[in-house]
């Protein structure tokens, strides 16, 4: 596998079916699993499309996650610029990262995200009153994907959820990839400058929340500086309202297209389980996060990619790799799914994968539950599917 003859095809590649990953992957894959790419700006990058390949290459030390060096592929110019100006430590490497990570670590253990579920599940059922009393149709990603997402996360940073809209809409504008790229980094700047009025009225009055947790043993301890703090806070928001919303309202319609599969689920509870893990490999929602630029010369697979060259490994393409799933274009609840990349691989694996594992687990559980007759109240072909860095609806009209 080499560099192919004819002129580079531009990523990232048009999805023939929303609700499916494009199909250039599995046609690379079967043709040339390593091959170039053209991105936004005109420079070239190592698209892999193996789930092999794509899990070595995220554990691989060798390969950079620093968005700021000159030649990191991005998918287009908005999110190259949202990309330069993060500084969270999900874009440093080696103990710079280690050292950031582990002092959130004991926020995400899956014994302290247990104990919230009376919290997640309170909170569900109120949603859920809402959309009765209201009455169908709704807007499914207004009532309910967005709004649980943005509640849990900003209950674990102790924010007001006064707040929540502003820090909802500079999340989207940083994250969308039809944002201007100098609207991209103010919306990045916005929720710095927001985390850092938080800071100083948390060092000024400590409410006891896990802002003032993090001030009080690590920033004063000089652990990490207030700036490093900034840009976990950052991560942890920007992490923790979409990807979850998002999985709500794909995974609210691929239930309802298996009908089979979901009154499996709601006759037993307990396939929940497998049923999140399957949804997670089947829409991949992160699916542009993955790029890495390599620090030395290195193989991947069968071939040599050297230093300074970027890579693009599609979380798609990995869970859509029938060798690792077969018939991967079958949504299976009874797959072992639970191996798929969906929250990335190696050491910057999302931090905050118990948290969307317990949402989704309730929503799905308790949605069908309470309103089995759902379904769309529009055509399917009318579902306006986003344009960012984690893939989703922007709409769900659902009715009853």
């Amino acid at each position: 596998m080499g560099r192919e003859s004819e002129r580079l095809e531009k990523w990232p590649f048009a999805r023939e079916c929303p609700v499916l990953p494009p199909g250039a992957y599995a046609e690379r894959r079967s043709r040339c699993p390593i091959s170039q790419v053209e991105l936004w700006d005109g420079s070239s990058a190592w698209l892999l499309t193996r789930y092999a390949d794509i899990r070595a290459a995220l554990r691989d030390a060798r390969f950079s996650s620093d968005s700021s060096v000159p030649r990191f592929p991005a998918p287009n110019e908005a999110i190259a610029a949202a990309r330069r100006v993060q500084r969270g430590f999900v874009r440093l490497d080696g103990e710079d990262h280690n050292r950031q990570r582990r002092l959130l670590a004991p926020y995400f253990t899956v014994n302290h995200v247990q104990s919230l579920r009376p919290l997640v599940e309170e909170k569900v059922n109120a949603l859920l009153d809402a959309m009765e009393t209201h009455g169908g149709p709704v807007d499914l990603v207004e009532c309910l994907a967005e709004p649980l997402p943005v509640f849990l996360t900003c209950a674990l940073l102790g924010l007001s959820s006064d707040d929540s809209p502003y820090l909802l809409d500079r999340v989207k504008t940083w994250m969308s990839a039809d944002s201007k790229a100098e609207d991209a980094t103010k919306a990045a700047n916005d929720i710095i400058d927001f985390f850092r009025r938080v800071i100083e009225i948390e060092a000024a009055n400590p409410t006891g929340g896990m802002v003032a947790e993090l001030i009080r043993q690590h920033v004063m301890e000089g652990d990490i500086s207030q700036e490093e703090l900034l840009w976990m806070l950052h991560l942890l928001l920007v992490g923790g309202f979409d990807t979850a919303a998002n999985m709500i309202s794909l995974g609210t319609v691929t239930l309802l297209n298996h009908p089979h599969e979901l009154a499996q689920m709601t006759a037993d509870p307990s396939r929940v389980t497998k049923v999140v893990e399957e949804l997670l490999r089947f829409h991949s929602v992160a699916h542009f996060t993955a790029g890495r630029l390599a620090k030395e010369d290195l193989i991947v697979g069968d071939q040599a990619i050297h230093a300074g060259e970027g890579i693009v490994a599609p979380l798609p393409a990995a869970n859509f790799d029938p060798a690792a799933f077969p018939d991967p274009e079958r949504f299976n609840p009874d797959r072992n799914a639970r191996t798929h990349l969906a929250f990335g691989f190696g050491i910057h694996q999302c931090l905050g994968q118990p948290v969307a594992r317990l949402e989704l687990s309730i929503v799905f559980a308790q949605l069908f539950k309470r309103f089995p007759t759902l379904r769309l109240a529009v055509p399917e072909s009318d579902l306006a599917y986003n344009n960012s860095m984690i893939y989703g609806l922007r709409r769900l009209p659902i009715t009853w």
